[in-house]
């Protein structure tokens, strides 16, 4: 495979021995101007068995800042979404600050909406690979993303209809009447902030039932992977995703979809807008989520970010060269801001 087809141009995207050390400059940055960690805060750290060591930099970086870390492991889940065992969700209810460095998003799930509750902040890390600590969207000015996330945000909180298209044919459309926006900004300093670092995004739910359109899939699907040489295409009719049609990849995804054996599963649940002008395309999924010009649809549970849906599954599918409308205004054009 050529660079040109997927361009990780980092020397460490395969772990070693010597990448915790590397890995310190994105944890830093993570513990102390993302989250703005404090002495004697609590940090719980959510990881599995295939995310430790990032869990270990985190977890030495807080103590660099004089907070106090507290890591909890399970084995990987399997699925995008599912719900960690309940010691895993009170102890995140009870941070000061968290981290979910997975390899299964445990964004959609009551350890992050739990901690959130209570007045936690912290950052999602689905995916993550010890490279993305290391090189790529971490070196993203996040103040200057957070200022782009707000403006567009403020636009979108008064806006009925989200339609986005690109080149390849994605057209959806969607009603937001009434829907909070997400704002994953990559700053999370607040209570009830969170991220899911090294990402930067702004994301919707739309009101149920009301999406409508085809979606062609050409970077990332959670779960299945890269797909930029063989884009997987969605059919989206009444807010559900009635077909995925493809190659190879696209029968791996109906194959997941299908083992779930809900049709909860097929709601489409977001609309994703990534920020974030560092992010590498094709690298690793945070970055594709939240890279400048790229937006994804979200699959599954809707409950976490103000829809009304709770699935068995949280799965993101993302697409390049994205052109976003509000309300019949474009605002992003290929990454290329409008108003």
């Amino acid at each position: 495979m050529s660079n040109n087809e997927w361009p990780i141009s980092y020397l460490h995207y395969i772990p070693s021995v010597s990448s915790s050390i590397e890995m310190m400059r994105g944890a830093m940055k993570a513990v102390q101007q993302c989250a703005g960690v404090k002495k004697g805060e609590n940090v719980v750290i959510s990881t599995d068995t295939n995310k430790l060591r990032i869990a270990e930099a985190l977890a030495a970086a807080t103590v660099g800042v004089g907070g106090v870390p507290i890591i909890v492991m399970i084995p990987p889940p399997g699925v995008h979404g599912a719900q960690p065992p309940a010691p895993v969700v009170a102890a995140c209810s009870k941070a000061d600050v968290f981290f979910l460095p997975t390899t299964y998003s445990q964004t959609h799930t009551d350890a992050r909406i739990q901690a959130i509750k209570n007045g936690a902040r912290g950052a999602t890390m689905c995916e993550v690979t010890e490279d993305a600590l290391c090189t790529g969207a971490i070196y993203a000015d996040y103040e200057e993303c957070d200022r782009l996330g707000r403006k567009l945000g403020a636009i979108l909180a008064k806006s009925k209809t989200v339609r986005i298209t690109s080149p390849l044919g994605t057209d959806i459309r969607g009603d937001v009447t009434r829907r909070p926006v997400q704002y994953e900004t990559g700053l999370f300093r607040e209570p009830g902030q969170f991220a899911a670092f090294p990402d930067s995004e702004i994301n919707i739910s739309p009101v149920e039932g009301t999406v409508e359109g085809k979606a062609v899939i050409d970077v990332r699907v959670m779960s299945v992977g890269v797909t930029s040489a063989e884009p997987i295409t969605l059919i989206i009719r009444e807010g559900e995703v009635k077909d995925i049609r493809g190659g190879a990849l696209a029968t791996k995804f109906r194959q997941i979809m299908e083992a779930l054996g809900d049709r909860k599963a097929y709601n489409f649940a977001e609309f994703g807008i990534g920020l974030n002008p560092c992010s590498r395309l094709c690298a690793t999924n945070l970055e594709d989520l939240g890279r400048l010009g790229n937006a994804h649809c979200g699959i599954g549970s809707s409950y976490a970010i103000g829809g009304k849906v709770l699935a068995p599954n949280h799965i993101d599918a993302i697409f390049k060269d994205a052109v976003i409308e509000f309300d019949g205004q474009v605002v992003l054009d290929k990454g290329q801001v409008r108003v």
